[in-house]
């Protein structure tokens, strides 16, 4: 299998994230998106929706979206389980990586919509900002159902890493490095989790 991915953007590295808790090595094959690779012709009959994580599996098909890529993983690779051993425990973890899910496109669509970083990215921009302030309360919800979920657990949905840490870690280390975000004060457990997890070898791989 090989997996095509953008270094260190989102939704490609949520799932190198995963690999590299699991100690899955893949061979990756990079793609430049400022040289538009993902549009040249190659590539889109790979994807036709011009985007990365793709996996080329052994049959020479392909497998778009990191979510569907990483439960197929899951499928091949169940050890450490990283979706949880009982029924309970995977229920659990699916709610809590769906809300990480939820949290990852609000989130994005506010910076891109209110912060002057989304600008530089993408020259030509045109910014709303009450579309900013209209999503800002559904997001502040969800976060807090994240504070809540991960109580006193050292990861977001339990005592062991899972598809949820690497979800919004994944949105996390973007923003706070590319748009000087950080999660509020009041999400303590959160921003806890957050300092936790970036410490792991898996993050530094």
């Amino acid at each position: 299998m090989k997996l095509f991915l953008t270094s260190m953007a989102p939704y490609p590295r949520r799932v190198t994230l995963y690999l590299n808790e699991k100690g899955i090595t893949l061979d990756r094959q990079e793609v430049d998106l400022h040289r538009q690779e993902n549009q040249s012709p190659e590539f889109l009959a790979k994807n036709p929706a011009g985007k990365v994580p793709l996996l080329e599996l052994d049959n020479d098909s392909y497998l778009p979206e990191s979510a569907a890529i990483i439960e197929y993983l899951e499928e091949l690779y169940p050890t450490p389980p990283m979706i949880g051993r009982t029924a309970e425990e995977r229920a659990q973890v699916r709610a809590t990586d769906r809300v990480a899910s939820e949290v990852f496109v609000l989130l994005s669509q506010i910076l891109m919509h209110t912060s002057p970083a989304a600008l530089q990215i993408h020259p030509g921009l045109r910014q709303m900002p009450d579309v900013g302030t209209a999503l800002q309360p559904l997001l502040d919800q969800l976060l807090d159902q994240l504070e809540q979920r991960i109580g006193d657990q050292t990861f977001l949905a339990g005592a062991t890493p899972t598809i949820a840490d690497c979800t919004l870690f994944a949105l996390m280390e973007a923003i706070y490095a590319g748009f000087g975000y950080e999660l509020p004060e009041r999400s303590g457990r959160l921003r806890a989790w957050y300092d936790r997890f970036r410490l792991r070898p898996s993050v530094s791989m």
